[in-house]
């Protein structure tokens, strides 16, 4: 399990989880992995928290390291919260 990235963007606090995925039997064992990434996005009012929801990223391409993984999730949270994917809004929060 991997421990929690945080950033804030826009009055938002961001904060991603990357989990590995099991490596497939035909996979080297330092190659690229798949992770399943899940996003908490929260409104910070004078360093606090709110009322947060979560979103999971869509599969990606393999990445290198767990860090990579977790940028992707940081870049999907910020297209959220500029209102670039479809179908997915914090306007309520």
């Amino acid at each position: 399990m991997s421990t929690p990235l945080s950033d804030h963007y826009k009055g938002f606090e961001i904060k991603v989880q990357a989990l590995r995925r099991a490596k497939e039997r035909d996979e080297p064992d330092d190659g690229p992995r798949h992770f399943d990434i899940v996003v908490t996005i929260a409104r910070s009012v004078h360093g606090e928290s709110g009322r947060s929801v979560m979103f999971g990223v869509p599969d990606q391409e393999p990445f290198e390291s767990p860090i990579d993984a977790m940028r992707a999730g940081i870049d999907y949270a910020r297209d959220i919260i500029d209102d670039k994917v479809e179908g997915q809004s914090v306007q309520d929060l």
